[in-house]
């Protein structure tokens, strides 16, 4: 009895594959993003202005390569809290660039939109 139900346990758990090309969602992030509709709203308020990435992040190809390449994930999110390298910047760092810092709300559909796989 114990070896059947470790063989039906096993089989099960074989049958069970994660797909790492699939998007993750989770339960508090909508589905759907998409960096057009979504995304790139926050970046024109946050990001695009002179002095910054003004015409950098405007395309989908402009922004993906930071994002593939784990630069966006870094500046963004893991040294949000840093007045020069956390993006975006504090404003007393660029006191001649007018821009909005990201509201929390921002920042978790961004988190989102880079966990779902930053589909276009």
């Amino acid at each position: 009895m114990r070896v059947t139900s470790f063989l039906l346990a096993l089989a099960f758990l074989a049958a069970c594959r994660h797909d790492p090309s699939a998007p993750v969602i989770e339960p508090d992030c909508p589905g759907g993003l998409s960096y057009a509709v979504d995304i790139l709203p926050i970046v024109n308020r946050s990001c695009n202005m002179g002095g910054c990435h003004a015409g950098a992040y405007d395309t989908y190809e402009g922004i993906e390569p930071k994002i593939a390449a784990g630069t966006f994930v870094d500046r963004v999110f893991t040294r949000h809290g840093d007045p020069v390298l956390g993006m975006p910047p504090a404003p007393a760092t660029y006191p001649y660039i007018v821009f909005d810092t990201l509201s929390t709300a921002d920042r978790e559909l961004l988190r989102c939109w880079v966990r779902q796989g930053f589909p276009r």
